[in-house]
């Protein structure tokens, strides 16, 4: 475990490649565009493009805004330069009218939007932002990265932000802009919330640095066989002599691969929808495809230590298969009563009960025909979509009800189509969605 707060990453820090069947390739470096890209934010500052004003990051202020759109890195067009390294912050109000901002981009991990009471959170490698109705706080980030997974909000004001690949990094932004980073080498898993507490679910094969711990802690736990690897559940946020701290052990099971933990833990209770591959052999063998599985329900009950596996049924009481075609693993959840409800990223919806396995389908969010898939949010009533339609360059924001009633168009714009595709005589390129977040309270007349 490393811990910093105010030594700068060097140039030469090397690229890191992550690792592990549910990781992506990932890198961290000091800004190499910063400059250029502060330079034509002067140039570009208050510049009017129909009803959205583009600003520099630092003047950036939520007013009446409802929606944060975050685009991505621009796609290569063939002949064509390379477009530029940096993402788009949109922020929009109910009539499509708004501000924009250009940043250095984040290249890896599902980087998001926190949008809460305090304001909207969002970062770039060597930034964090913090967006109010006064304005924008920057905070330098001492030890840049190029990736991250997941955001959280903390009762005593401070936002968590998660990376996991070859090693965890965990950065605390503090609420008087004090950044603390801790590093823990030779880990890697899940990582969510509990309570005011970040934890992960890993195992002894993923992360060498708890081997020990957790070969030890299963021992005096069973006082049986030894496993060949065991897994855990660690705490990120408490060391336990260098190490994170050990909440709950059980041996490892060959082939479950752990989703992401998209959910607070219920109580002492943690949820996941995991993959039970069906063929683990095979799988590292190169034979079969690493999704090849079924769902399951991966539960740990931190008061008593217990891991549960629950097989997710269909109404025909079927196990509910996955591949690489059938996707139902990168998804957006919640907690609706005693049911872990989630849409898929093709835009499937389920609600399961997690005493049974029992899943419902609830509906399937019908999709404009589009290059680039719709981005979900979830709440406790139903979906939110934002779909990009590539021939009109138009968004648009919509919602459906887990409980039915169809679904309801909330905003449709075309005021960002500048920022969605580029064309000029030098250069062409087109971005799409990476990430959104609504105001908290706003629901757009949805419900």
């Amino acid at each position: 475990m490393k811990p910093h707060t105010d030594e700068p990453l060097s140039d030469s820090t090397p690229a890191r490649t992550r690792r592990g069947l549910l990781s992506r390739k990932g890198a961290r470096r000091s800004s190499t565009v910063a400059a250029a890209l502060s330079l034509v934010m002067l140039l570009s500052s208050c510049m009017s493009q129909g009803d959205v004003t583009e600003t520099r990051a630092d003047q950036l202020s939520l007013g009446d805004a409802v929606i944060a759109v975050r685009l991505s890195e621009g796609k290569i067009s063939a002949g064509l330069p390379t477009p530029p390294e940096d993402n788009w912050i949109v922020l929009l109000d109910a009539q499509g009218r708004g501000q924009a901002t250009r940043i250095e981009a984040k290249r890896y991990g599902s980087v998001a939007f926190l949008w809460t009471d305090r304001g909207l959170s969002f970062g770039a490698p060597d930034k964090e932002y913090v967006t109010t109705d006064q304005g924008t706080q920057e905070i330098d980030v001492k030890e840049p990265s190029l990736a991250e997974d997941q955001r959280f909000s903390l009762s005593d004001g401070r936002i968590v932000v998660v990376d996991s690949g070859e090693e965890i990094r965990v950065d605390v932004i503090h609420p008087n802009g004090r950044i603390v980073t801790t590093e823990i080498p030779d880990t890697s898993g899940s990582v969510g919330q509990c309570g005011q507490h970040i934890v992960g679910i890993t195992d002894t094969e993923d992360s060498e640095s708890i081997r020990s711990a957790a070969f030890e802690a299963y021992a005096a736990q069973s006082g049986g066989d030894m496993p060949e690897n065991v897994a855990a559940v660690f705490q990120i946020d408490e060391l336990n002599g260098g190490v994170p701290r050990l909440l709950a052990v059980a041996p490892a099971i060959d082939g479950l691969l752990t989703g992401r933990m998209s959910v607070p833990c219920d109580g002492n209770v943690i949820t996941v929808l995991s993959i039970q591959q069906e063929d683990p052999a095979a799988v590292r063998s190169g034979t079969r495809h690493p999704w090849d599985g079924v769902l399951v329900l991966q539960r740990w009950d931190l008061s008593t230590g217990q891991r549960t596996i629950i097989p997710v049924l269909d109404e025909a009481g079927q196990p509910i298969e996955t591949d690489q075609d059938n996707f139902l693993y990168y998804s957006q959840a919640i907690w609706v009563g005693d049911e872990y409800r989630f849409v898929t990223k093709n835009g499937n919806a389920y609600a399961v009960d997690v005493t049974s396995g029992n899943a419902r389908h609830l509906f399937s969010i019908p999709s404009e025909n589009t290059r680039n898939p719709a981005v979900f949010q979830v709440s406790e009533t139903g979906v939110y979509a934002l779909e990009q339609n590539d021939d009109e360059d138009v968004l648009t924001l919509s919602y459906q009800p887990w409980n039915g009633g169809g679904k309801r168009v909330l905003l449709t714009t075309g005021t960002m189509s500048r920022y969605l595709v580029a064309r000029n005589l030098l250069m062409g390129y087109r971005r799409s969605i990476q990430s959104f977040a609504l105001r908290p309270g706003w629901n757009g007349g949805a419900q």
